[in-house]
C-alpha cells in the first residue's frame, strides 16, 4: 500500500507551523535517525506549549549549574519542585509538568536524549492542510498518525503531537543504534525525585537511550509523549509499551 520510503510531516496551528517531506530512497539508517530528531525538536516544544502546563514557570524552576548528568542530579536534589509542582498543579496535570521540568533540566545541561546524528538529507516544503498528520516509512517500518483541526482544542493539538513525538524520539534511537533498557539500575525503585537522583547518578555512561530509560521506567519521561496527557484528558489514550511498563 505504501510503496515509497519517505517521512512527512505538515501541520499548522496557532503559531506553530512545520511542512517537510524527506525521500528516504537512498538514506541510511543513520539518516532516518538524524530526520526523526529534527522533526522532535522541530514539535516537542508545542507538545508541551499546548497541553495547558506554564511552560515559563517550569523553565524557571528547571535551572542547573554546570553541565553533565550530575548536574541534572544535583539540580533534582537540590530542588522543591516536587512540593512546587503539588501546590501549582493538580495531580492530573503533574506527569506533564514533571516530563517538560526533567526534559528542560537535561537540555540546560547538555544531557542528550536523542541521537546526536547528522543528516546529509534535505527536505522540501509539505503544503499544509487541514490537519496535523505523520507518515514514516522506512523499509519495514511504516508510521502513519493524523488529527483533524476541525474545531480542535489545544490539549489534542498536544496530544497528536506528543504521540508523534513518543514514536520518532524512540525510533530515532533505534535508528541510531541504541538499544537497552535500565532495569539493572532502576530495579527496586519507586517513582520519586530521590530515586531519580540516586538512578541519574549510577548512570556511568549517559547516551541517550540509557538517560530516557531510567527516568522514563521510574515515571519521569524526560521528553513530550501522550503518556503525559492520560491523566488530565482520558481521550488522550497512551501508546502501547513494549516490554517493562514504567511505574506509576
Amino acid at each position: 500500500m505504501y510503496g515509497s520510503d519517505e517521512i512527512v510531516f505538515t501541520g499548522k496551528y496557532k503559531d506553530f507551523s512545520l511542512g517537510v517531506h524527506y525521500d528516504l530512497s537512498k538514506a541510511a539508517e543513520k539518516d532516518v535517525a538524524g530526520i526523526l530528531t529534527e522533526i522532535s525538536e522541530g514539535i516537542e516544544p508545542f507538545a508541551y506549549a499546548f497541553s495547558g502546563i506554564n511552560t515559563e514557570e517550569i523553565c524557571q524552576q528547571a535551572k542547573v549549574s554546570g553541565s553533565g548528568i550530575e548536574a541534572v542530579a544535583k539540580a533534582v536534589e537540590q530542588s522543591d519542585f516536587g512540593k512546587w509542582v503539588k501546590q501549582k498543579y493538580a495531580k492530573e496535570m503533574r506527569p506533564v509538568a514533571e516530563s517538560y521540568y526533567f526534559n528542560r533540566l537535561l537540555a540546560n545541561a547538555g544531557v542528550k536524549i536523542r541521537p546526536e546524528t547528522q543528516n546529509a538529507i534535505k527536505p522540501t516544503k509539505e503544503d499544509f492542510g487541514g490537519t496535523i498528520a505523520f507518515v514514516g516509512k522506512y523499509k519495514d517500518w511504516i508510521a502513519i498518525k493524523k488529527l483533524g483541526l476541525e474545531n480542535v482544542k489545544d490539549y489534542e493539538v498536544s496530544g497528536i503531537l506528543a504521540g508523534i513525538n513518543f514514536t520518532i524520539v524512540n525510533k530515532s534511537l533505534a535508528f541510531a543504534g541504541f538499544e537497552g533498557d535500565a532495569s539493572s539500575i532502576t530495579k527496586g525503585k519507586r517513582k520519586s525525585y530521590g530515586a531519580a537522583v540516586e538512578c541519574l547518578r549510577e548512570i556511568e555512561n549517559p547516551e541517550p537511550h540509557i538517560v530516557c530509560r531510567v527516568l522514563e521506567e521510574l515515571g519521569f519521561r524526560p521528553y513530550a509523549s501522550s503518556h503525559m496527557l492520560t491523566d488530565a484528558y482520558p481521550d488522550i489514550k497512551p501508546p502501547k509499551v513494549k516490554g517493562r511498563k514504567p511505574k506509576k
